[in-house]
């Protein structure tokens, strides 16, 4: 069985023993976050590993893939806009930056208004002190996308846990470490000063965060 699958079908199993559904409106993410990302593909290929920022309120995300996770000749630095709908990929030691519309608003950092709450579970013990989580499942579909998704978030706070991601082209899994609901800099939602007179290159209205993790 493939990992990513494997990820997610332990992740039903668990709510087959979890409390009963209830009708839970979707949590809210904290105002700032920030901590380790880490992405990976069918077959558990590594795709991306590295340091995240989040501004909920504002709907900006700052993503720098680790240099020394992998062996690629360019590593991803992208600031993404949310509600202006544009993405900036970033090259900090060229000083250059490509600037992209991006339509499609959807991200595993945050749970969508349509989104369906499956159950509560513990992962790991339920009664042993510090040796569990209790997290909650919410799932749905991202019809523009042609996708569907099952995510996990703690259920206190609403910190987003890990996140599957199923489209026609591609499975993800989104796994969030050492989260804190800060951000050491908040300049890091305003692109570089290089990024001034870059034209906006128009992509098509399906491009999404998660067509930035190509295996």
């Amino acid at each position: 069985m493939r990992t990513i699958e494997l990820f997610c079908v332990v992740f039903w199993c668990l709510c087959a023993a979890a409390w009963a559904s209830t009708n839970r409106q979707p949590c809210q993410s904290p105002s700032m976050t920030s901590g380790t990302l880490s992405v990976s593909s069918t077959g558990g290929h590594d795709i991306a590993e590295g340091h995240f920022n989040y501004n909920s309120t504002a709907k900006r995300l700052r993503f720098v893939e680790n240099e020394s996770h992998s062996h690629k000749t360019s590593h991803m630095d992208v600031l993404i806009h949310f509600e202006e709908g544009v993405l900036y990929e970033i090259d900090i030691k060229n000083e250059s930056c490509k600037k992209q519309t991006l339509k499609y608003h959807r991200h595993p950092m945050e749970l969508p208004s349509d989104t369906h709450y499956e159950s509560e579970a513990y992962l790991g013990s339920p009664t042993k002190s510090e040796q569990g989580l209790r997290v909650r499942m919410w799932n749905g579909k991202l019809p523009d996308l042609h996708a569907n998704y099952t995510m996990l978030t703690t259920s206190c706070g609403c910190l987003t846990v890990s996140y599957c991601y199923h489209s026609e082209k591609t499975d993800l899994y989104f796994s969030f470490m050492n989260v804190e609901t800060e951000v050491d800099d908040a300049h890091v939602f305003a692109p570089p000063a290089y990024c001034d007179g870059v034209a906006l290159e128009d992509t098509p209205d399906d491009h999404s965060f998660f067509d930035l993790f190509h295996d």
